[in-house]
């Protein structure tokens, strides 16, 4: 596959879709000084290059039952089916990514109640394990409705989907999904991005930039100031991790160097504990399971509601 040649606006471009992955085109032309049709052009031409693998919209794990996420990374050479099978028995992969160095690694959540199967897990993989941090995703004080997670499954088919086709696919009111919507943005549950393509930027070393925040009331204050401090640079992601004590975002540099003046002054920040990059080579964020999870929270409210019209009958 021949690599694509990006320019500066298209880095700009690619910075605000990572921030938000539900920007339009008109938005991103007023920001950068072009016409909506020129963005367009350029973002047909990135995906066409397979820069953007695709739009995510990501949710967070604790909203759909999942209270903790296990990060381990284990000998690619290794791992073969049976392994995969039994880690995808313990919990559901949010992330799986492929390291220079023959590494590959796991961001694993899983549900409340499962200590025992998790202990097991590791256990029989202690011999190509590699690394494992086990992080408590973020809560959340935003209570969820059948409206809320009916708005969600869509877009998480679909994360680009007009405000209206929502509506029309789930029967609710443009206005009602357009408030839910901005709700659950405001409230950590819903984040837009992209899922980019390492392989496919001609020019620039991707890497990710591991950040353990030093207490957990510091996390959005810690964000905030690491998004001012790389203001300007080459960024494909919002936050990647939905834990309460660590920061997750993909870069891009130039040249070795800018990787460790980034991880440095990152790690130098305050409230910042330490800060680690990695080199992928391949990343894959799996999304069936979170609407097999949405799905299972529908049907709990159509039994709710049945069990109620019955009791009501009765």
């Amino acid at each position: 596959m021949e690599k694509a040649n990006l320019d500066g606006t298209d880095l700009k471009i690619l910075n605000l879709l990572a921030r938000n992955g539900r920007l339009s085109y008109r938005s991103i032309g007023l920001t950068i000084g072009l016409t909506t049709k020129s963005v367009k052009s350029r973002v047909d031409r990135i995906l066409a290059a397979k820069v953007i693998e695709k739009f995510l919209a990501k949710v967070n794990p604790y909203v759909i039952g999942y209270e903790k996420t296990w990060a381990f990374a284990l000998r690619k050479n290794e791992l073969n089916q049976e392994l995969v099978d039994r880690i995808n028995l313990v919990g559901d992969i949010q992330y799986q990514f492929e390291v220079m160095g023959g590494v590959i690694g796991f961001d694993l959540a899983i549900k409340g109640g499962s200590e025992e199967k998790v202990e097991l897990l590791f256990s029989s993989l202690k011999s190509i394990l590699l690394g494992l941090i086990q992080s408590r995703n973020r809560d959340v004080a935003h209570k969820l409705s059948q409206t809320d997670f009916a708005i969600m499954k869509q877009l998480i088919r679909n994360p680009r989907m007009e405000i209206g086709d929502v509506a029309t696919a789930t029967t609710i009111s443009p206005k009602t999904v357009r408030r839910r919507l901005e709700k659950m943005i405001r409230n950590h549950v819903l984040e837009f991005s992209i899922q980019p393509n390492p392989d496919a930027m001609k020019g620039y070393i991707v890497f990710f930039l591991d950040v353990k925040v030093k207490s957990i009331n510091q996390h959005q204050k810690v964000l905030q100031s690491i998004y001012e401090e790389l203001h300007g640079q080459f960024m494909l992601s919002s936050d990647m991790s939905n834990q309460e004590d660590s920061i997750g975002l993909l870069l891009g540099s130039e040249d070795a160097i800018g990787i460790e003046s980034i991880r440095s002054r990152i790690e130098s920040s305050e409230g910042v504990q330490q800060a680690n990059a990695f080199l992928p080579i391949k990343l894959a964020c799996p999304q069936e399971w979170i609407i097999r999870a949405i799905d299972r929270r529908l049907a709990e409210y159509v039994r709710n509601e049945k069990g109620l019209s019955q009791t009501a009958a009765s």
